[in-house]
């Protein structure tokens, strides 16, 4: 079975979800210059971050999966949930440890960014077909 066509499909996939990540990433980090709420920006950016670690994460654990199945192999690799709650905790772990500096809330609210590409970037893929 060729496997180009699923390469290419998530390596366009991956480069989109991280345009609109960055994207969205770059316009907190122009608000966190310009606003008062410091705090809380600095907070989105590093929710912001982790979102984005975790998406590419899980993308590339994807991938590895799909290449073994498709080259007739198991897939006997997880898909490393532990690795992804524990970089959730370290955004907190700074929230609660500098709360003058990164507001606890941001983070949270910047936790759902890089999923919130992922569909819009999914989107923008079905649109183009």
């Amino acid at each position: 079975m060729n496997a180009q066509p699923y390469k290419e499909s998530l390596q366009n996939r991956r480069r989109r979800i991280r345009f609109f990540t960055l994207s969205a990433l770059v316009c907190i980090l122009l608000l966190w210059l310009v606003t008062p709420a410091k705090p809380f920006f600095a907070g989105m950016f590093l929710g912001g971050l982790t979102s984005l670690y975790n998406v590419l994460h899980l993308a590339r654990r994807l991938r590895l999966v799909g290449e073994s199945i498709l080259s007739g192999g198991k897939a006997r690799w997880g898909l490393g949930m532990s690795q992804r709650f524990l970089a959730l905790i370290l955004p907190l772990i700074l929230g609660v440890r500098f709360p003058d500096q990164v507001d606890v809330l941001g983070i949270f609210l910047g936790f759902p960014l890089g999923y919130l590409a992922a569909v819009v970037a999914e989107l923008s893929c079905v649109k183009n077909r």
